[in-house]
């Protein structure tokens, strides 16, 4: 019996809602410590460092975010499975290392003060953050292969129940930390830290039972790219992807230090980073889009996948503008932010700027895992570097012409967003998808 429309929606929509969750508690974090930094004496300059360390240590994470997209695609296969492995140790080995050479203070000090050119006080306390997050990307990662796994065998409610226990173990933290008058700097660090790890060892727990068995369907079916058997054919499947997430957030970084030399640079560095947290706890619910695609591809018709973005997209950005623009939503940015009325009134502007871009995150991720869905990694590595260029040019200019600070870094992120998913858009496969679409059987 052939599926309805809104029978089609339901079913994606039950598969994405608990993948979603552990992407909401994991964004929520961010606010949370915020939360506590704001009532801790120096808000702004704890703002600051959070901003920044948080950007530096997840552009040090970057490489390793697409371990998801790769388990959920090959960690059901064989030798692909046990390459990916392999490769996955090696990476967490070296970004650990990378990390702990940039916290040697000397180091550290000449990376933020000279380079960034962050101020003393800031970068003080970012150096405490960073001295308790060296784990962060071996962390990421391990979870992120194992979330894969647990997808692929369709245990999608266990990482609710994951995200949901490292919500509640940062927020602890985080109680505790304020009550013991914990400096900042290891409050926030700590807290992050210590959150993630328990999410990690959940999620190990939940699928090393998994780990090493094989679908005989998935590894007959036959596909229009080769499967990668060892580490050196991950490798060639994987740098496009890695190298995506690397400009990404390497762009990011980069937007913090234009901040830096923005006209309001202070009140720039603060801002910035508290709004675009906040953004991302409704952009990154989206996220998990990508995994319901990459799991579904030929089961729907490309245009379900659309609509199903479409609408998980305009659900979340409606969210913001409800932030920005209500009472509600104004109660609740004091608690997260504290009463700094130039803080909140810049922050209510960004909101208003980005309220689109859980809606642009959607449509980016349903297209990417398409491209994903047939190997076509190297066109996303393409469009995620044209969109990072996009981003920089738009953000240096209006530096250069002396306007705010986060209100250019909110348009040039904008401009960026729409320019990239045009680019995916013209790379899909549509007719490929069509053709394998016509030959299912629906479900």
């Amino acid at each position: 019996m052939k599926n309805t429309f809104l029978n089609k929606m339901l079913t994606l929509w039950k598969e994405f809602l608990p993948l979603s969750i552990s992407d909401v508690t994991m964004a929520m974090g961010d606010p949370m410590v915020n939360s506590a930094l704001a009532h801790l004496p120096r808000s702004q300059e704890n703002f600051a460092a959070l901003g920044f360390i948080k950007s530096l240590v997840v552009f040090f994470e970057s490489p390793i975010i697409s371990m998801l997209h790769a388990s959920n695609a090959l960690s059901n296969k064989k030798e692909s499975g046990a390459a990916l492995w392999r490769f996955l140790l090696i990476c967490c080995a070296v970004l650990t290392i990378c990390l702990i050479i940039l916290v040697i203070p000397s180091v550290f000090y000449w990376v933020t003060e000279n380079l960034f050119g962050i101020s003393t006080e800031v970068s003080s306390l970012a150096h405490k953050m960073l001295m308790c997050l060296l784990l962060w990307p071996a962390s990421i990662a391990v979870r992120r292969y194992f979330q894969g796994i647990l997808i692929i065998n369709g245990k999608q409610k266990t990482l609710a129940h994951a995200g949901f226990l490292r919500f509640f173990v940062l927020l602890f933290c985080i109680f505790l930390g304020y009550f013991l008058n914990i400096n900042s700097g290891f409050l926030a660090g700590g807290s992050m830290m210590i959150g993630v790890l328990s999410e990690t060892i959940f999620v190990i727990l939940a699928a090393r039972k998994y780990k090493n068995s094989y679908s005989e369907k998935n590894l007959q079916k036959e596909t229009k790219f080769s499967t990668p058997k060892n580490v050196k054919d991950i490798w060639l499947f994987y740098w496009p992807l890695a190298h995506s997430m690397v400009l990404v957030w390497g762009g990011r970084a980069l937007l913090i230090l234009f901040l830096a030399r923005a006209v309001d640079n202070s009140l720039a560095l603060a801002i910035w980073p508290i709004t675009w947290a906040l953004i991302l706890v409704f952009g990154n619910t989206t996220r998990m889009v990508q995994q319901v695609i990459i799991r579904n591809k030929e089961k729907f018709h490309p245009s379900d996948f659309l609509v199903f973005a479409l609408s998980v997209g305009t659900i979340l950005s409606i969210f913001i503008l409800i932030l920005a623009l209500t009472s509600i939503g104004n109660n609740i940015l004091l608690l997260f932010i504290g009463n700094n009325e130039s803080i909140l009134y810049g922050v209510k502007k960004i909101l208003l700027i980005c309220f689109s871009v859980p809606l642009f995150i959607a449509m980016q991720n349903v297209l990417q895992g398409l491209l994903i869905g047939v190997g076509k990694t190297k066109e996303i590595n393409f469009a995620t570097l044209s969109g990072t260029i996009v981003l920089l040019f738009f953000s240096f200019i209006g530096i250069y012409f002396k306007y705010p600070g986060a209100i250019v870094a909110a348009y040039a992120m904008m401009i960026s967003f729409i320019f990239e998913i045009c680019i995916l858009s013209a790379k899909v496969p549509w007719n490929h998808y069509i053709t394998q679409y016509s030959k299912q059987k629906l479900i």
